[in-house]
Protein backbone atom coordinates (compact mmCIF):
# COMPACT_ATOMS: atom_id res chain seq x y z
CA UNK A 1 0.00 0.00 0.00
CA UNK A 2 1.16 2.99 -0.48
CA UNK A 3 2.15 5.61 2.03
CA UNK A 4 -0.55 8.41 2.65
CA UNK A 5 0.69 11.93 2.64
CA UNK A 6 0.42 13.21 6.29
CA UNK A 7 -1.69 16.48 7.25
CA UNK A 8 -0.63 18.35 10.21
CA UNK A 9 -3.00 19.76 12.31
CA UNK A 10 -2.52 23.08 14.53
CA UNK A 11 -2.95 22.70 18.29
CA UNK A 12 -4.61 25.53 20.48
CA UNK A 13 -4.96 26.02 24.13
CA UNK A 14 -8.64 27.70 24.18
CA UNK A 15 -11.19 26.79 21.60
CA UNK A 16 -12.74 30.26 21.04
CA UNK A 17 -11.12 32.12 18.00
CA UNK A 18 -10.28 35.40 19.11
CA UNK A 19 -8.04 33.46 21.87
CA UNK A 20 -5.89 32.33 19.44
CA UNK A 21 -3.96 35.70 19.29
CA UNK A 22 -3.25 35.62 22.94
CA UNK A 23 0.24 34.75 23.97
CA UNK A 24 1.06 30.81 24.61
CA UNK A 25 -2.57 29.74 23.01
CA UNK A 26 -0.55 27.97 20.62
CA UNK A 27 0.54 24.33 21.46
CA UNK A 28 2.34 23.68 17.88
CA UNK A 29 1.37 21.43 15.32
CA UNK A 30 0.91 17.28 14.95
CA UNK A 31 0.66 15.19 11.81
CA UNK A 32 -1.75 13.04 11.09
CA UNK A 33 -1.28 9.44 12.85
CA UNK A 34 -0.34 6.51 10.76
CA UNK A 35 -2.70 4.08 12.45
CA UNK A 36 -6.21 3.68 14.61
CA UNK A 37 -4.66 3.40 18.16
CA UNK A 38 -1.97 5.84 17.10
CA UNK A 39 -5.27 8.54 16.64
CA UNK A 40 -6.61 7.50 19.76
CA UNK A 41 -3.46 8.08 21.69
CA UNK A 42 -2.83 11.26 19.73
CA UNK A 43 -6.01 12.87 20.79
CA UNK A 44 -6.12 11.07 24.76
CA UNK A 45 -2.80 12.84 24.82
CA UNK A 46 -3.55 15.54 23.38
CA UNK A 47 -6.51 16.75 25.68
CA UNK A 48 -4.49 15.78 28.34
CA UNK A 49 -1.63 18.58 27.64
CA UNK A 50 -4.84 20.95 27.22
CA UNK A 51 -5.26 20.86 23.69
CA UNK A 52 -8.73 22.30 23.18
CA UNK A 53 -8.95 23.16 19.71
CA UNK A 54 -7.40 21.57 17.19
CA UNK A 55 -7.09 22.71 13.43
CA UNK A 56 -6.77 21.55 10.20
CA UNK A 57 -4.84 23.66 8.12
CA UNK A 58 -5.64 22.21 4.50
CA UNK A 59 -8.86 21.06 3.08
CA UNK A 60 -9.55 16.67 4.25
CA UNK A 61 -10.75 15.31 1.03
CA UNK A 62 -13.25 12.43 1.15
CA UNK A 63 -14.19 12.45 -2.45
CA UNK A 64 -13.91 9.48 -4.86
CA UNK A 65 -10.80 11.29 -6.02
CA UNK A 66 -8.82 11.08 -2.70
CA UNK A 67 -6.31 8.93 -1.28
CA UNK A 68 -8.47 6.63 0.90
CA UNK A 69 -5.68 5.71 3.52
CA UNK A 70 -5.30 9.18 4.56
CA UNK A 71 -8.85 10.01 4.50
CA UNK A 72 -9.53 6.76 7.16
CA UNK A 73 -6.88 8.57 9.26
CA UNK A 74 -8.61 12.55 9.69
CA UNK A 75 -11.62 10.75 9.78
CA UNK A 76 -9.98 8.63 12.81
CA UNK A 77 -8.15 11.61 14.27
CA UNK A 78 -11.80 13.85 13.84
CA UNK A 79 -13.47 11.00 15.91
CA UNK A 80 -11.05 11.06 18.83
CA UNK A 81 -10.78 14.23 19.49
CA UNK A 82 -14.69 14.98 18.91
CA UNK A 83 -14.85 11.53 21.58
CA UNK A 84 -12.97 14.49 24.23
CA UNK A 85 -14.63 17.53 23.41
CA UNK A 86 -12.09 19.04 21.23
CA UNK A 87 -12.90 21.77 19.18
CA UNK A 88 -12.49 20.59 15.01
CA UNK A 89 -11.64 23.25 13.14
CA UNK A 90 -11.94 21.38 9.43
CA UNK A 91 -13.48 22.06 5.96
CA UNK A 92 -14.48 18.70 4.24
CA UNK A 93 -14.98 17.79 0.47
CA UNK A 94 -17.59 15.51 0.58
CA UNK A 95 -18.89 12.84 -2.40
CA UNK A 96 -21.70 14.76 -4.66
CA UNK A 97 -25.20 13.02 -4.37
CA UNK A 98 -24.58 10.51 -7.44
CA UNK A 99 -21.50 8.93 -5.74
CA UNK A 100 -22.51 9.71 -1.60
CA UNK A 101 -23.57 5.81 -1.20
CA UNK A 102 -19.94 5.32 -2.13
CA UNK A 103 -18.11 6.86 0.10
CA UNK A 104 -18.66 9.13 3.21
CA UNK A 105 -22.15 11.52 3.73
CA UNK A 106 -22.84 14.50 6.04
CA UNK A 107 -25.28 11.48 7.78
CA UNK A 108 -22.69 8.93 8.24
CA UNK A 109 -20.53 11.77 9.88
CA UNK A 110 -23.08 13.67 11.36
CA UNK A 111 -22.13 12.31 14.84
CA UNK A 112 -18.16 14.42 14.45
CA UNK A 113 -17.93 17.89 15.52
CA UNK A 114 -19.05 20.13 12.69
CA UNK A 115 -16.76 21.08 10.00
CA UNK A 116 -16.55 25.24 9.28
CA UNK A 117 -17.05 24.14 5.60
CA UNK A 118 -18.31 22.03 3.38
CA UNK A 119 -17.36 21.52 -0.31
CA UNK A 120 -18.62 19.26 -3.23
CA UNK A 121 -23.02 18.61 -3.10
CA UNK A 122 -24.85 21.45 -4.33
CA UNK A 123 -26.93 21.60 -1.12
CA UNK A 124 -23.56 22.12 1.19
CA UNK A 125 -24.32 25.04 2.98
CA UNK A 126 -27.82 23.43 3.97
CA UNK A 127 -25.90 20.18 5.09
CA UNK A 128 -23.26 22.04 7.25
CA UNK A 129 -25.94 24.38 8.78
CA UNK A 130 -28.17 20.58 9.49
CA UNK A 131 -24.70 19.10 10.82
CA UNK A 132 -24.04 21.91 13.34
CA UNK A 133 -27.72 22.54 14.52
CA UNK A 134 -28.21 18.75 15.30
CA UNK A 135 -24.62 17.66 16.81
CA UNK A 136 -24.13 17.04 20.42
CA UNK A 137 -21.45 14.94 21.86
CA UNK A 138 -22.20 11.40 21.93
CA UNK A 139 -24.27 10.86 19.02
CA UNK A 140 -22.62 7.69 17.88
CA UNK A 141 -20.94 5.84 20.53
CA UNK A 142 -19.74 2.34 21.43
CA UNK A 143 -19.69 1.01 24.98
CA UNK A 144 -17.23 -2.07 25.71
CA UNK A 145 -19.34 -4.37 28.35
CA UNK A 146 -17.88 -8.71 29.31
CA UNK A 147 -18.17 -9.90 25.61
CA UNK A 148 -20.50 -7.32 24.06
CA UNK A 149 -20.27 -4.25 21.77
CA UNK A 150 -23.81 -1.39 22.73
CA UNK A 151 -23.83 1.33 20.51
CA UNK A 152 -26.23 4.06 20.65
CA UNK A 153 -26.73 5.90 17.35
CA UNK A 154 -28.71 8.95 17.15
CA UNK A 155 -27.46 10.21 13.92
CA UNK A 156 -30.95 9.25 12.24
CA UNK A 157 -33.04 11.63 14.76
CA UNK A 158 -33.95 8.56 16.80
CA UNK A 159 -31.92 6.04 19.44
CA UNK A 160 -30.77 2.88 17.25
CA UNK A 161 -29.53 0.94 19.89
CA UNK A 162 -27.38 -2.15 18.74
CA UNK A 163 -25.92 -4.81 20.86
CA UNK A 164 -22.83 -6.78 18.97
CA UNK A 165 -22.02 -10.06 20.84
CA UNK A 166 -21.59 -12.65 18.08
CA UNK A 167 -17.63 -13.63 17.86
CA UNK A 168 -17.97 -13.28 14.23
CA UNK A 169 -19.07 -9.32 14.69
CA UNK A 170 -16.90 -8.77 17.82
CA UNK A 171 -13.93 -10.31 15.37
CA UNK A 172 -14.88 -7.80 12.15
CA UNK A 173 -15.24 -4.85 14.47
CA UNK A 174 -11.63 -5.08 15.84
CA UNK A 175 -10.35 -6.38 12.59
CA UNK A 176 -11.71 -2.73 11.18
CA UNK A 177 -10.45 -0.98 13.88
CA UNK A 178 -6.96 -2.53 13.69
CA UNK A 179 -6.62 -1.86 9.47
CA UNK A 180 -9.38 0.10 7.25
CA UNK A 181 -8.68 -2.83 4.46
CA UNK A 182 -11.06 -5.31 6.60
CA UNK A 183 -8.94 -8.63 5.36
CA UNK A 184 -10.41 -11.39 7.25
CA UNK A 185 -13.59 -9.82 7.62
CA UNK A 186 -16.70 -12.23 6.43
CA UNK A 187 -18.66 -10.15 3.82
CA UNK A 188 -21.77 -10.49 5.64
CA UNK A 189 -20.52 -9.44 8.87
CA UNK A 190 -19.20 -7.04 6.45
CA UNK A 191 -22.25 -5.94 4.90
CA UNK A 192 -24.27 -5.71 8.20
CA UNK A 193 -22.41 -3.36 9.67
CA UNK A 194 -22.17 -1.05 6.57
CA UNK A 195 -26.02 -1.50 6.38
CA UNK A 196 -26.37 -0.28 9.91
CA UNK A 197 -23.50 2.85 8.99
CA UNK A 198 -21.17 1.25 11.36
CA UNK A 199 -18.50 0.92 8.66
CA UNK A 200 -18.12 3.43 6.18
CA UNK A 201 -16.57 2.60 2.99
CA UNK A 202 -14.05 5.14 2.17
CA UNK A 203 -12.70 4.27 -1.66
CA UNK A 204 -11.50 0.44 -1.40
CA UNK A 205 -11.10 0.61 2.77
CA UNK A 206 -13.13 0.70 5.61
CA UNK A 207 -14.09 2.65 8.99
CA UNK A 208 -15.34 2.54 12.03
CA UNK A 209 -17.46 5.31 12.88
CA UNK A 210 -18.77 5.23 16.66
CA UNK A 211 -16.80 6.38 18.98
CA UNK A 212 -16.03 5.78 22.95
CA UNK A 213 -17.30 8.10 25.59
CA UNK A 214 -14.94 9.98 27.18
CA UNK A 215 -16.94 12.75 28.81
CA UNK A 216 -20.89 13.45 29.21
CA UNK A 217 -21.79 17.05 29.18
CA UNK A 218 -25.24 15.70 29.19
CA UNK A 219 -26.81 13.06 31.83
CA UNK A 220 -25.69 9.41 30.16
CA UNK A 221 -29.52 8.50 29.90
CA UNK A 222 -30.09 11.29 27.39
CA UNK A 223 -27.60 9.52 25.15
Amino acid sequence: MIAARKPVIDLWRDYRDHARTLPGMHLGSVALADAAAAAADTARELYRTGVRRAEFSTLVDLSAAAEPLCAVRVLDLVRELTAWGVVVDWRVRLPDAGTCRSGPSAFTLSHLYPPSGIVGPADAAQLRSAWAEGFFLGKCLVRNGPGFLEIRDHRSGVLNRIVIDEPAYLAGVEAVRACPTAHGVDPSVRADLAAESLLVGVGDLWWWAPHRPHRWPQPPFRV
